[in-house]
């Protein structure tokens, strides 16, 4: 029979190596851990702060479609007046006093076209904080062209756009025509065309942040007529409006006869003050 053999028992180095191994995995785990949470925290961060700017850029546009409701409002009505509120959205709000020209250019069938109206129209914006989401050329009300004939196109012309690498949502109007036979004139058909136009008038640039109260007045309407008298049978007269760098025409109606007709034009500017009231 063998004799037998003692236990071999585990060495001290061993042990300690056993020892060291466990806190030092709890500390890469702990480590690895306040990475995630981190990495975690900053995107959260990052898409919060997104959040709050697509809700401030919203929270802006609904104040600039107040502030059309409120031109709207009291446009034709000399003297009537609107005050909006704008609360702080971290952007500005901008108003220059020469924004953007606007020509108005009539034509017939048989005349050469003439320049009726040449001038400036007032525009404000609200710029609005740095965001990743981009709305340039979207239109909130209205569309790209500058003159309409239809009533069911909206006059006013809300749109986003670009400046400086930020958005604003920029506020202007433009020139509605229609055309109507209002009687006779020397045995020929006499017809009215006539030209709306709200104008942003600026008593002068504005710039402001924050909280603050913008009125808008309706202080004046401007009548520039005149009368054309045609010897030969023409359907329609032509308007052309260039706004900036866009230029659109629109055709209206006109009755006649065979020895011709006579078109009074009228062009009415309303124009609507805006300027900063109270605190």
């Amino acid at each position: 029979m063998c004799p037998k053999q003692p236990t071999r028992k585990a060495s001290k180095p061993v042990r300690s190596n056993r020892a060291l191994a466990i806190p030092v995995t709890y500390l890469m785990l702990f480590v690895a851990l306040i990475t995630i949470i981190s990495a975690t925290y900053s995107f959260a961060i990052i898409k919060i702060n997104a959040k709050a700017s697509t809700l401030k850029a919203s929270l802006a546009k609904q104040s600039m479609q107040q502030l059309d409701d409120a031109v709207r409002n009291v446009a034709w009505s000399i003297g009537a007046s609107k005050t909006v509120y704008f609360d702080d959205y971290g952007g500005s709000f901008q108003a220059s006093m020469f924004a953007d020209s606007l020509q108005i250019i009539i034509a017939f069938e048989t005349m050469p076209s003439e320049v009726v109206l040449n001038g400036s129209i007032g525009k404000v914006a609200y710029v609005l904080q740095a965001s990743e989401y981009s709305d340039v050329g979207l239109f909130v009300k209205g569309d790209i062209r500058a003159i309409v004939n239809q009533s069911f196109l909206m006059t006013t012309q809300l749109y986003i756009d670009e400046n400086g690498g930020n958005q604003q949502v920029m506020l202007c109007y433009r020139p509605y025509a229609v055309s109507t036979p209002i009687g006779s004139k020397n045995g020929k058909p006499l017809n009215l065309v006539r030209v709306y136009l709200i104008n942003l008038s600026l008593p002068q640039s504005l710039l402001l942040e924050g909280k603050f109260n913008l009125k808008t007045t309706s202080t004046n309407i401007e009548v520039t007529t005149k009368q054309y008298e045609l010897n030969q049978t023409v359907t329609s007269v032509a308007l052309t409006g260039k706004m900036g760098f866009r230029s659109d025409m629109v055709w209206l109606p006109i009755s006649n006869n065979l020895d011709g007709a006579f078109v009074e034009l009228e062009i009415l500017v309303c124009n609507v003050g805006i300027e900063k009231v109270g605190a």
